[in-house]
């Protein structure tokens, strides 16, 4: 009688996963003590135009304070291209309402903000299930004001991302997303937050998905963008053309 066959994960990703992690887990306890805890809940669509086109609608609801305040909604739109198997080209328009407080009345409400991006991404198989992808996006964001529409900053940011594709129906991922600050004339340019995100993709259908993950920010060079604890949980789908299996 022969013992059944047990299944581990590739070194590979077990080392990654350790090592993108790490920080993550590090940072929570770090500042457990002035930040609470948040969630992030969003839909996104993936409409198949053609071969290389796609159409992507998102929308996310994000809470602070203990789930207990709506931070801020948005929404976006965006156009992708596929130039090769590994690499594609995608730009976005995005309107976003963030939670503010007027000093003359001292009632909040939701300021407009309008976020143009463009990106190009990469991605590739390493292996053993393994999937390596990276980001490069440039974003340019305004904002509503008295004297009208008022530029807010530049940022580049560089993502880097590793995910496990196996025979069940979970996909576990983690990513680092590394904010650089363009410099303005009024504001000096730098690096002040990196992103971390670890959670599993859970596919619920062949169109249907469902990402959860834990999300923590750090400030970088004495800025303030750090933050607690976010719990994200966004709903995906897909439509439009598909890839037709040959048949058997």
């Amino acid at each position: 009688m022969t013992n059944a066959p047990t299944f581990r994960l590739p070194r590979m990703l077990r080392s990654a996963k350790v090592l993108l992690l790490l920080p993550l887990l590090a940072g929570l306890s770090a500042r457990a003590q002035t930040n609470e805890l948040g969630l992030w809940t969003g839909l996104s669509a993936d409409y198949r135009l053609s071969k290389r086109f796609a159409l992507q609608l998102n929308s996310q609801v994000r809470f602070s304070d203990n789930l207990q305040v709506t931070r801020a909604y948005l929404g976006e739109a965006g156009l992708s291209y596929k130039l090769t198997k590994h690499w594609k080209v995608a730009g976005y328009y995005r309107y976003t309402g963030r939670l503010k407080k007027n000093k003359e009345t001292d009632l909040y409400y939701y300021r407009p903000y309008h976020r143009f991006y463009g990106e190009a991404s990469y991605e590739t198989k390493l292996g053993g299930g393994l999937e390596l992808d990276y980001r490069l996006r440039y974003q340019h964001q305004f904002r509503d004001d008295a004297e009208g529409v008022v530029a807010t900053g530049s940022y580049l940011r560089n993502k880097v991302g590793l995910s496990y594709n196996n025979p069940t129906r979970l996909t576990p991922f983690a990513s680092v997303d590394l904010f650089y600050r363009v410099a303005t004339p009024e504001q000096a340019g730098g690096f002040d937050q990196l992103r971390y995100r670890a959670g599993t993709r859970i596919r619920l259908a062949d169109a249907h998905s469902l990402d959860l993950f834990l999300q923590k920010d750090a400030g970088l060079n004495g800025s303030d963008e750090g933050s607690g604890l976010v719990l994200g949980a966004t709903y995906k789908l897909k439509m439009g053309r598909t890839k037709k299996k040959a048949a058997r």
